[in-house]
């Protein structure tokens, strides 16, 4: 993702708006860091963990959780709704919890344990990483003045937070035993970073910068 999305704004923005990008992650690389292990980071971490030890069809259930995650997290951030929300809510949360007690019958318990629950916490931490840049880029106290003109560039935000996830991943690395992956592993690795990284991620981000608030 940071080679795409680097090489991406170099092409598209220049090479000025690139170093303004870099400039910005200089000037509140901690904050960057923080948000991007949260967002990015811990998140991937733990959704590519589930999908080792968990069918994918409950990982994708599992994690339309993040639905009623983000609401928790905005909670957090003194943000209210409407109750017709916590309705809809109540209904994703149905149909979640019916996918992994089928999951239950089958007799897979520890399987469901270890897919299902890091897919919990990581559906709290994508909108947790997401909110702090949203709170920043309107001059939440407390948070860095980041700069807000940039940030209306949704692959500038991307890029910022994945570069900011790269020293979790670098004190993860470590802890994995897996071998060095094939060639055709890399070629299937940028094609997720691809379109769901850098396409799917701006896409989101872009919609979420068309908001007028958070809620």
């Amino acid at each position: 993702m940071v080679g795409f999305l680097g090489a991406g704004l170099n092409l598209l923005k220049g090479g000025i708006y690139f170093r303004r990008v870099l400039t910005e992650f200089g000037r509140h690389w901690a904050f960057w860091v923080v948000s991007g292990s949260i967002g990015f980071g811990g998140f991937y971490a733990l959704i590519c963990f589930a999908a080792d030890h968990s069918p994918g069809w409950v990982v994708a259930a599992t994690w339309q959780l993040t639905i009623i995650a983000s609401l928790v997290v905005l909670m957090l951030f003194e943000r209210t709704f409407p109750r017709r929300i916590w309705l809809y809510s109540a209904i994703v949360f149905a149909g979640v919890l019916l996918v992994n007690i089928s999951h239950i019958d089958s007799g897979n318990t520890e399987t469901l344990l270890m897919g299902a629950s890091p897919v919990l916490l990581a559906a709290f931490l994508y909108p947790l990483g997401n909110q702090l840049v949203w709170e920043a880029k309107h001059g939440r106290k407390g948070l860095p003045r980041v700069d807000a003109g940039l940030l209306e560039n949704a692959f500038a935000k991307v890029f910022l937070l994945s570069l900011g996830s790269l020293p979790f991943w670098a004190l993860l690395y470590p802890f994995t035993s897996e071998p060095p992956p094939a060639n055709s592993q890399f070629f299937n690795v940028a094609l997720v970073a691809l379109f769901s990284g850098v396409i799917a991620t701006s896409l989101f981000l872009a919609a979420r910068n068309s908001a007028d608030h958070a809620s």
